[in-house]
């Protein structure tokens, strides 16, 4: 590589870099969108509370904790979504860039073997051949593995849900 090339590939890694850097700003400015809408609520309640607890309103106190509490366990479920959204938007870009990537090292790596098998000693296509078979084995593997991943989370916040789901019905019972 050249001097130009290297600068080309400089200024385009720098530019990947910053629309990243967005997203990642992005990303935290929704998070703390969604952190500031559960401590106003939260300041709400407590205010709220406060005031019961200086009219020595303690029925009124104990009807307030009783909705809060109810309320607390729906917001949790929404917030714990809206997360888990945002991670995954960021998640997902991660690896389409990661893919992204891998495919450009590929297809670099099997345009210079192309190049060096006629100057390679007479086995060198078959060098080559084991090499792309390679590249485009680990290419799948990543793009497995992805969807793998991606299956567990699914298949982990089901069971989450579930069991958040039968823990009132749980507690239900029990009285």
């Amino acid at each position: 590589m050249d001097h130009k090339d290297i600068q080309a590939w400089q200024q385009e890694k720098a530019k990947e870099l910053f629309a990243y850097s967005h997203k990642l700003l992005d990303a935290a400015k929704d998070l703390s969108a969604h952190h500031l809408e559960e401590i106003q609520w939260g300041m709400k309640n407590a205010m709220e509370s406060a005031k019961s607890a200086a009219k020595n309103d303690l029925t009124k106190l104990k009807e307030l904790q009783d909705q809060a509490t109810k309320e607390a366990a729906k917001r949790a479920t929404v917030y714990q979504k809206k997360v888990k959204s945002v991670l995954k938007d960021i998640g997902e870009d991660a690896a389409d860039e990661t893919e992204k990537h891998l495919e450009k090292v590929r297809s670099s790596l099997v345009n210079w073997l192309e190049d060096v098998e006629g100057k390679l000693p007479g086995h060198a296509d078959k060098l080559s051949k084991v090499v792309h078979d390679m590249s485009t084995a680990g290419q799948k593997m990543f793009k497995e593995g992805r969807k793998i991943v991606n299956q567990v989370a699914d298949a982990a916040e089901k069971n989450i849900e579930e069991h958040l789901r039968k823990s009132p019905d749980s507690k239900k019972s029990s009285k």
